[in-house]
C-alpha cells in the first residue's frame, strides 16, 4: 500500500489528511501534558492527583497498574530518590510537546514572531529535558531503569535523537533551510511523542493480554515505537515536500540507477534475517511477544516503505522516488543492525536483556541515519533559489495540514 498521495488531487487529500492528524495528535498531547508535568509531584506531596496512574488503573485494573511488575511497585524507590531530577524532567518534557504541537499550528507560524519566541523556548524545554534524562541515566544505571538494560539503552538514543534532532532544526532556520528545519522538527516531535504513546500502548496492550504484567506491555509497546516513532517522522517529512508537483526534477538520474545498491542491502537483509532466526532459536524456546511485536513492525514499516517506493517510481515523482530509496534501505538495514547490535550488547549483558536491547534501539537508529540524510539532501544547493514549497510563507503542518 502505497503511503505517498497521487499528485492530481494531492494538495486537498494533504489537507484533510493533515487535519485529521494534527487532530489526534493534539488529543494525544492534551491529556498526556497535564499527567506529564504532574507525574512526580506524588513524590513530594501525598496528596497529589496522580492523573496518570488513576487513569491508568481505571482502564487495565490495580492488578497491573499498581501490582508486581508496575512501575508504581519495582520503581518507586529510584523515583524517590531522584525526584528532583525526574521533576525536572517530565516537567520540561510536557511543556516541550505543547510546545512542539504549537510549532506545527499553521494558524501560528502565520505570526512570524510569536513562532520564533514559541520555537525558543521548546528548545530550550527540550535542552533541559533531555539533560535531566540523561542525568537520571547516569544516576541509576540499566539495571535502576523499568525493564532493565534493553529500555535503558533506548532511554539513551530517544534522548540523544530529540536534543540533536531540536539543536539541528534550530541551526536549520538559522541557515534559512526552512525544509530542512521541518523535517528535524518532525523528527524530535516524533521521538517526544513516544512518551504519551507508549503510555497509550500500555492500555491497549494491556487490555489485550490480560494475564501480562506492565514490564511485559512496556517491553513490547517500547518495541513496537522502535519502528513506528520515526517512521511517523518519515510519513510526516515526506507530506510537506512539495518539490515533485513544482515540476521540478531530482536529478537527471534514471529512476532505476543504483539497483545493484539496493540488491546488496537486501542481500545483507535476507542473510542477517536467517543468522538472526538462528541465533534466536539456539538461545530462546521459541517466539515471545515482545519479539513477535518487534518483528511485525519492521515488516510493516519496510512493506509501507517499498509500497510508496513503487508508487512514486510509477508517478514518475522524482524526489519521493528518491528519498523512498534511501528510507526502504534504512528499513533493511535494520535487520543486520539487529543483528550486530544483539552480538554487541551480548558482551556486558545477559541474553535476553542484549536481545531486548537490540529490538528497541536497531530500527530507530537505521531509520534515524536514513532520515538525517535525506534532510542533509534537502537542504538549498549553492546558487539555486529555494522552491515554493520551502518558503517560510507556505510551510505545511506536520502532515501536511493543521490549521
Amino acid at each position: 500500500m502505497a503511503v505517498d498521495s497521487p499528485r492530481r488531487g494531492a494538495p486537498r487529500q494533504h489537507r484533510a489528511v493533515g487535519l485529521v492528524a494534527y487532530g489526534l495528535i493534539g488529543l494525544i498531547v492534551v491529556l498526556y501534558a497535564p499527567m506529564a508535568i504532574e507525574y512526580m509531584w506524588r513524590f513530594f506531596d501525598a496528596d497529589a492527583p496522580e492523573l496518570w496512574n488513576h487513569a491508568y488503573a481505571g482502564v487495565v485494573g490495580d492488578a497491573q497498574a499498581y501490582g508486581d511488575g508496575s512501575v508504581y511497585v519495582t520503581r518507586h524507590a529510584e523515583y524517590a530518590e531522584h525526584r528532583g531530577v525526574l521533576l525536572l524532567h517530565t516537567t520540561t518534557g510536557g511543556l516541550a510537546i505543547i510546545g512542539f504541537l504549537a510549532q506545527f499550528s499553521a494558524r501560528l507560524r502565520r505570526n512570524r514572531q510569536l513562532h520564533r519566541i514559541v520555537g525558543r523556548i521548546t528548545a530550550a524545554l527540550v535542552v533541559v529535558s533531555m539533560s535531566g534524562s540523561y542525568a537520571y541515566l547516569l544516576l541509576v544505571g540499566p539495571d535502576g531503569i523499568f525493564d532493565g538494560p534493553g529500555f535503558y539503552l533506548q532511554l539513551w538514543g530517544l534522548a540523544t535523537g530529540s536534543l540533536v534532532g531540536t539543536l539541528l532544526a534550530v541551526w536549520a532556520i538559522r541557515a534559512r533551510e526552512v525544509l530542512v528545519h521541518q523535517t528535524l522538527m518532525a523528527y524530535a516531535f516524533a521521538l517526544l511523542l513516544t512518551a504519551p504513546l507508549l503510555r497509550g500502548l500500555y492500555v491497549v496492550f494491556g487490555l489485550a493480554w490480560a494475564d501480562a504484567t506492565q514490564e511485559l506491555t512496556h517491553l513490547a509497546g517500547s518495541a513496537l515505537l522502535a519502528t513506528a516513532a520515526p517512521f511517523g517522522a518519515v510519513l510526516a517529512s515526506r507530506s510537506f515536500d512539495h518539490r515533485d508537483r513544482t515540476g521540478k526534477s531530482a536529478s537527471k538520474t534514471s529512476a532505476s540507477a543504483g539497483w545493484r545498491i539496493d540488491a546488496w542491502f537486501a542481500a545483507a537483509a535476507i542473510s542477517a534475517l536467517v543468522l538472526l532466526a538462528a541465533r534466536y532459536r539456539a538461545t530462546f524456546d521459541g517466539l515471545d511477544r515482545v519479539t513477535t511485536v518487534s518483528v511485525t513492525a519492521i515488516a510493516i514499516g519496510l512493506a509501507l516503505a517499498l509500497g510508496s517506493r513503487f508508487s512514486a517510481v510509477r508517478q514518475a515523482r522524482s524526489y519521493a522516488a528518491a528519498e523512498w530509496r534511501i528510507h526502504v534501505r534504512a528499513m533493511l538495514a535494520a535487520i543486520p543492525a539487529y543483528l550486530v547490535l544483539w552480538m554487541l550488547y551480548d558482551v556486558p549483558f545477559a541474553a535476553a536483556d542484549a536481545f531486548n536491547g537490540a529490538a528497541l534501539t536497531a530500527p530507530g537508529m537505521t531509520l534515524s541515519l536514513g532520515l538525517f540524510l535525506v534532510a542533509w539532501r534537502r537542504r538549498r544547493r549553492a546558487g539555486r533559489s529555494p522552491s515554493r514549497s520551502v518558503d517560510a510563507d507556505q510551510t505545511g503542518a506536520l502532515v501536511g495540514g493543521g490549521r
